[in-house]
C-alpha cells in the first residue's frame, strides 16, 4: 500500500527575528521544534500539491548525471541545451518575459512514473554551473527525465486549478472517497499577494475540495518558508508517493473520515438486476 500521506510545512519567522514560531496551547516553543499528528483509523488525508510551473520545450533524458549536476542532457552539454532553451526562438514572448522575472525550474519527473501530467514534475531551481554541467537544487542521476518549467501568476493559477480538479475526479471515482471534514492549506509565502496581487486565491480554491461537505469555512494554515509533501495528489484511489521538500508551492490536504464506503442502496442495486437485458449481450 505504500507509506502514509505526508503534508506540512516549515514555519516562517519574521524576517531579521530570532523568536519562536510555533506555540500549542499558549505555548512558545523554540526554533527547530518539529510538532506532527498522525491521522489512524478511518480517518485519512488526500494531498494536493500545486508547484505554480508549466513545462517549456522537450521533454529530455539525462544521458549524464550526479549528484547535483546534471552534465548532458540527449547527449549534449547540459549548458548548451539550457542556453538554447533560454534564447528560444519557439517561446513565446511572455513566456521570454517570465524567463526574465522569475528564471527557469527545473522539473524532473517521479522515477518510474509512466503518465506524468502537468504537475507531476519535481520542481527544482537551478543554482549554479559548472561547465557543462548544470547545477540544480535535487539529486539526478543517468536516466532520469525532466523537462524545463517557468512559473507565473497565471499559471500558478492554472495549476493550482487543474490540482484540485484531479483530486476531484479522483473522488468521484473512488469506490471510498471518503467524507471530508476539514482541509489544511500551507502555503509558501511568496504566494498570496505578492504573486497574485489579491487575497485569497489559493484558498478560495481549496475551498472547493470541502463542497461535498457543505462547510468551505472548515480550513486551517499557514504561510510557510518551505512546504512538505508529494509531488501531484496522493491518497484516495492514488498510491502515496515519496515526500519532499517544495518551494513556492502550496501543498492542501483534505482530512477525510472513510469509515463508511459509499455503495448504492440495495434497492437500487436489486432494480439493476432485474432491470438487465440480456438481449444485449446477443
Amino acid at each position: 500500500e505504500g507509506s502514509a500521506v505526508v503534508a506540512g510545512g516549515i514555519s516562517c519567522p519574521v524576517f531579521g527575528e530570532e523568536g519562536p514560531t510555533v506555540a500549542i496551547n499558549g505555548k512558545a516553543y523554540p526554533r527547530g521544534t518539529v510538532v506532527g499528528a498522525g491521522l489512524s483509523g478511518s480517518v485519512g488525508l488526500q494531498a494536493v500539491v500545486a508547484q505554480g510551473c508549466r513545462p517549456i520545450g522537450k521533454l529530455y533524458e539525462v544521458t549524464k548525471g550526479q549528484g547535483n549536476f546534471i552534465e548532458e542532457l540527449d547527449g549534449k552539454p547540459a549548458v548548451e541545451v539550457l542556453g538554447k532553451i533560454g534564447e528560444g526562438s519557439d517561446l513565446s514572448e511572455d513566456d521570454k518575459k517570465n524567463i526574465q522575472t522569475y528564471g527557469i525550474m527545473v522539473g524532473l519527473a517521479t522515477p518510474g512514473a509512466k503518465d506524468v501530467q502537468m504537475g507531476d514534475y519535481l520542481i527544482r531551481q537551478i543554482l549554479g554551473f559548472r561547465a557543462p554541467a548544470v547545477m540544480v537544487g535535487a539529486e539526478v542521476k543517468t536516466g532520469d527525465l525532466l523537462m524545463f518549467h517557468v512559473r507565473d501568476p497565471n499559471t500558478a493559477l492554472r495549476d493550482m486549478e487543474n490540482m484540485i480538479g484531479r483530486a476531484k475526479t479522483e473522488r468521484m471515482f473512488s469506490t471510498n472517497p471518503g467524507k471530508p471534514l476539514a482541509a489544511l492549506q500551507i502555503s509558501c509565502v511568496a504566494r498570496g499577494r505578492l504573486l497574485f496581487g489579491r487575497p485569497n486565491v489559493d484558498v478560495n480554491n481549496v475551498k472547493r475540495l470541502l463542497q461535498e461537505n457543505n462547510n468551505p469555512a472548515a480550513i486551517g494554515g499557514f504561510f510557510a518558508n518551505g512546504e512538505i509533501g508529494p509531488t501531484g495528489i496522493a491518497g484516495v484511489g492514488i498510491a502515496s508517493k515519496a515526500t519532499h521538500m517544495h518551494g513556492f508551492t502550496t501543498v492542501a490536504c483534505t482530512i477525510s473520515d472513510f469509515s463508511a464506503p459509499l455503495t448504492p442502496p440495495p434497492d437500487q442495486v436489486e432494480a439493476a438486476t432485474t432491470q438487465e437485458d440480456d438481449s444485449a449481450w446477443g
